[in-house]
């Protein structure tokens, strides 16, 4: 989806209400040779019941990771340096790995990127999407299947009941995908994590998972966060956005102020980099140029300084705090140009 086939969801109510999920400076490092170095640096928002918080970047910004720490899951040699994760009361970055393995799947569910990957390739896709259920809920064998079934035609597979004696090689990329989707949501969890939830789906499957799980949301009271580069999903989806640039938020803000007076000047490229109903299909879209630096090759002072066009000698010397751009801290911008708004 782009932002030609998207429009900028209807006016939310005011972010309000206690949150459902609370990250707090969350920080993640990896040990190298040459010196240990943060692939998410002080990363801080807020996911409430019934709403959809969206982190925007390119690859390489560290919006998986932020998604994996969440959830205990950070790969060796990475570990959670720093931060709490706060969940219905418990901080999820101090439980023990048995507390987290009922957490995962039942409370929070995850919806990965690669579902090649995350899918078993020797046990059929009824039984993963059923096993959730008789671990969690304890469900028979028989009614989690009839669940798994259902759920398969909540998301769009076709004759779900024969697909449920399938393997993962017998599906296309497509439907593997919404395979994860159905076992993500297997257990009704209070929030739900989607890594780029429909990259391997067609425009029009895309489209009615994205308003399968935006209706959940609401209707469960269920809290999404929802990982994408495709500012067209973002404009669709989100209640509120944190635009991500080499492991930080630069911009966090409510969707329609951040379309509508964009702050920060990566958010202002990302946002010129995509088609819109008015550009010609053989139009060249106006990218930024460069690309994202290694997160152990920071430039020195903000990180975005080498591609922006707006630095200026501040912009070097050291990298700027988050600035309040409004009463109570709804928008907040990475960069030295807020202080002369």
């Amino acid at each position: 989806m782009s932002l030609a086939s998207a429009a900028v969801s209807p006016l939310p109510a005011p972010l309000s209400g206690t949150p459902l999920l609370q990250a707090e400076s969350l920080t993640v490092r990896f040990e190298a040779p040459d010196g240990p170095f943060d692939v998410v640096r002080d990363v801080s928002f807020a996911v409430r019941p019934g709403r959809t918080f969206c982190l925007v970047g390119e690859s390489g910004c560290g919006k998986s990771m932020t998604a994996r720490a969440l959830l205990g899951l950070v790969p060796e040699p990475g570990r959670l340096a720093g931060g709490r994760i706060l969940f219905q009361g418990d901080d999820l970055a101090t439980l023990p790995e048995k507390s987290m393995e009922r957490v995962r799947g039942r409370d929070i569910g995850m919806i990965f990127q690669e579902p090649m990957t995350s899918l078993n390739p020797v046990i059929r896709v009824g039984d993963q999407v059923a096993e959730p259920l008789i671990r969690h809920l304890r469900l028979s064998r028989k009614a989690a299947l009839a669940e798994a079934a259902e759920l398969f035609r909540q998301v769009g597979i076709p004759a779900p009941e024969m697909r449920l004696r399938d393997y993962p090689h017998q599906l296309s990329g497509g439907m593997r995908q919404r395979v994860m989707i159905a076992m993500a949501l297997a257990c009704k969890p209070r929030l739900l994590l989607a890594d780029e939830p429909t990259t391997a789906l067609d425009v029009t499957i895309q489209g009615q998972i994205l308003a399968l799980l935006g209706d959940l949301a609401r209707e469960r009271g269920m809290g999404l966060l929802l990982i994408t580069h495709d500012l067209g999903v973002v404009a669709e989806m989100a209640d509120e956005v944190g635009v991500m640039y080499a492991g930080r938020i630069v911009e966090r803000a409510p969707v329609r102020e951040l379309f509508g007076e964009p702050l920060h000047p990566y958010t202002r490229g990302l946002i010129r980099s995509a088609p819109t109903l008015d550009t010609p299909p053989s139009a060249r879209l106006d990218a930024i140029p460069g690309t994202v630096p290694p997160p152990d090759k920071l430039p020195q002072g903000c990180p975005f300084r080498p591609r922006c066009p707006d630095a200026h000698a501040r912009c070097a010397e050291e990298p700027p705090a988050f600035i309040l751009e409004s009463p109570g801290g709804a928008r907040e911008s990475r960069c030295w140009l807020a202080e002369t708004r």
